[in-house]
């Protein structure tokens, strides 16, 4: 997981350095864990808060380049089906980390205090289990939001979203006590979402 870390902060330098106007987002908000049905039973993501980091460089007049990282701590819950002695219910504490980037589009410039918007993006989720074998997975995300701006540099974004993180057929979710697995074939994995808010600090003009 230090890799991902470290490519993170790689995509980040270069917007930081080079880029006019910039605004750093720390953000924080509820997630919604979401669940993911197997053959042999059911896995729960507990709802929790999450927060996190937005980055957003200007690209062109209404699109704004986004690098975000979210991270949400709760618990994770297995509830076993009957018919399937091998498995037992079971609770573990874990982590839902997001590392994405992709781009914020402004729906309507008519008020330059007050902007809607809609995002999306691609990249990876961590899930960093206490008790199981870890799993990235590609992820999307889309959301809608508003910017409301203080003063030329100081402002507050508001926003909902789905988080997407998929399976690509039939790759287990983590790997079991003894090292027995549970088996889906499935493409969208588990849906999440949230809603935060954050502090918009913009830099430059």
């Amino acid at each position: 997981m230090k890799k991902i870390k470290v490519l993170f902060i790689t995509m980040l330098f270069p917007v930081l350095v080079f880029s006019q106007g910039v605004e750093i987002i720390p953000f924080a908000g509820y997630m919604f864990g979401g669940r993911v049905n197997f053959y042999e039973g059911e896995y729960k993501v507990t709802d929790g808060m999450d927060y996190g980091l937005s980055i957003l460089a200007p690209i062109r007049e209404v699109v704004d380049l986004e690098i975000n990282y979210t991270r949400m701590e709760s618990e994770g819950r297995f509830t076993a089906y009957a018919g399937f002695p091998g498995f037992s219910d079971k609770k573990t504490s874990m982590s839902t980390n997001y590392f994405q980037i992709g781009v914020v589009k402004a729906i309507s410039k008519n008020n330059p205090k007050i902007t809607p918007f809609g995002s999306f993006s691609l990249g990876a989720t961590w899930f960093d289990f206490a008790d199981y074998e870890d799993r990235v997975l590609f992820s999307i995300t889309a959301g809608l939001g508003v910017k409301f701006m203080f003063s030329e540099h100081v402002g507050i974004m508001l926003r909902g979203r789905f988080l997407l993180p998929m399976f690509f057929g039939g790759v287990g979710f983590y790997a079991g006590t003894g090292g027995s697995g549970l088996s889906m074939n499935s493409y969208a994995a588990i849906i999440q979402g949230d809603f935060n808010g954050g502090l918009i600090i913009k830099l430059g003009n």
